[in-house]
């Protein structure tokens, strides 16, 4: 059946839209990113060009100024990569047995910072009320809610505008997950920097303290309560979600794609192996780990 999303314009002057899309059933064919992507598309903004190359860089590992200066890669192939329409997705609530099975993400524009887009404070601010804080967003954006039982199942179901506030049943459920996790954390990073109030812990000081590292295979950073782990799996599409494996333990992580191993090893520290999530999302793998504890992880592995 039809489902139902929410279109967030940038503009605080310009309304929330609830919109109508043809059901989604299937990954491998799914018409509503196709729909966010020309809705992006169409739009027609410039592309700082210079800040772009940056962006890819640091989200690929891989030197595309490089690449073209060495002739690896033409000029052509650089200029449709820049020109191509891509959409940002940011999970904010992810199918889990606590949220049974039900996912809500933020769909954007990826290219919204080297576009210069202006800040969107009706979804910025939705989404730090769910419990990230310092949280932001650039240009319009669209809210959608999948299920997914990382198994068999998975479809678009409806979010309404009524639910596009701060009381909503999964804001708060997503706040109270994250509140659990994370107050122990706060409180802990605030000893170890010599703060007396937790609250005066802001996320930028989280950040520069917070260790990320990089292989041939992956690309690791620790964000609060969880790990995030990007992999770079060439020739790997959101279709193939049969032919990857993620199998958690509390202490060792496995994943596999076509067959390959893309990580098999222990973990630096102890992990809730229920409450740890993976996608695939246009090619790109990512597995987030949910710590047990409130401990600064120094690397990724053991060892």
């Amino acid at each position: 059946m039809p489902f139902k999303y929410v279109l967030v314009p940038a503009s605080a002057n310009d309304p929330m839209q609830e919109l109508e899309s043809d059901d989604v059933e299937d990954l491998t064919k799914d018409t509503f990113r196709e729909l966010t992507e020309k809705y992006f598309a169409g739009l027609g903004q410039s592309v700082d060009r210079s800040i772009l190359l940056d962006q890819l860089t640091q989200r690929t590992g891989v030197d595309l100024k490089e690449k073209t200066s060495s002739g690896e890669l033409s000029g052509g192939a650089l200029d449709a990569l820049l020109n191509a329409t891509s959409v940002e997705i940011f999970p904010v609530m992810l199918p889990t047995k606590q949220t049974n099975f039900v996912g809500i993400s933020v769909y954007l524009d990826d290219k919204g910072v080297a576009k210069g887009l202006e800040e969107n404070p009706r979804m910025s601010g939705l989404v730090q009320a769910c419990g990230y804080p310092g949280q932001t967003f650039r240009g319009d954006c669209f809210l959608g809610r999948i299920f997914d039982d990382t198994e068999d199942e998975w479809r678009r179901t409806s979010i309404t505008l009524k639910e596009c506030n701060s009381d909503a049943d999964w804001v708060q459920m997503t706040r109270k997950q994250r509140e659990n996790r994370s107050s122990s954390d706060m409180s802990s990073f605030a000893n170890k920097l010599g703060v007396n109030n937790p609250a005066q812990v802001n996320p930028g000081m989280l950040e520069d303290q917070a260790a990320t590292g990089e292989t041939e295979q992956y690309t690791w950073r620790q964000v609060d309560d969880e790990v995030e782990i990007t992999f770079k799996k060439e020739g790997l599409l959101k279709g193939d979600k049969k032919q990857v494996k993620v199998t958690f333990s509390r202490a060792h992580l496995l994943v596999e794609a076509k067959g390959e191993s893309l990580i098999d090893a222990d973990l630096q520290g102890p992990t809730h192996p229920d409450e740890s999530t993976w996608t695939l999302s246009d090619g790109v793998l990512q597995v987030m780990l949910s710590k047990a504890n409130d401990d600064s992880w120094t690397s990724l592995t053991k060892g």
